[in-house]
């Protein structure tokens, strides 16, 4: 199959870094190489092969998800597969188990959503999504910059 979907360019001293298509929470996000990530987790050949599918029909939707030791927690399937078409993606970043969670979940509701992204925050505050959205409300506001209202 050919990834010719891809969005990918050469970056200076970084190689070919592959980008994701939806980077809902920029201020998150993190250029690594694949290199530098642990995988700690393995694969299932069958999803491996509806991954690559759909990376084929789509791109790379979202970015995956690492922790604030590198290590891979979620993506390792869509890892496998760019590891070999590039050097580098953005990542998102999580700071603890409940951001983990959060953008795993958000990776899965893009996926299910796309192409039609409208209704991407309702979601996230409705059904199961909800106890992940609740746990980790910081990320919206994080680096917004406050007016003060005149006095």
């Amino acid at each position: 199959m050919i990834l010719d979907k891809l969005h990918k360019n050469q970056v200076a001293g970084t190689g070919t870094v592959i980008w994701p298509l939806y980077m809902v929470f920029k201020e998150r996000l993190i250029l690594k190489k694949f290199d530098d990530i642990k995988i700690v987790h393995g694969t299932h050949n069958d999803f491996k092969q509806t991954i690559r599918h759909d990376m084929t029909e789509n791109g790379l939707l979202c970015p995956m998800v690492i922790d604030e030791k590198d290590q891979l927690r979620n993506g390792n399937h869509r890892f496998k597969i760019l590891k070999k078409q590039g050097d580098a993606s953005l990542f998102y970043k999580a700071k603890s188990r409940e951001e983990v969670n959060f953008f795993s979940r958000l990776n899965v509701l893009c996926w299910e959503l796309h192409p039609d992204m409208t209704q991407l925050m309702i979601k996230l505050w409705q059904g199961k999504n909800k106890r992940y959205t609740e746990k980790v409300t910081h990320l919206f506001t994080e680096n917004v910059k406050s007016v003060n209202p005149k006095q």
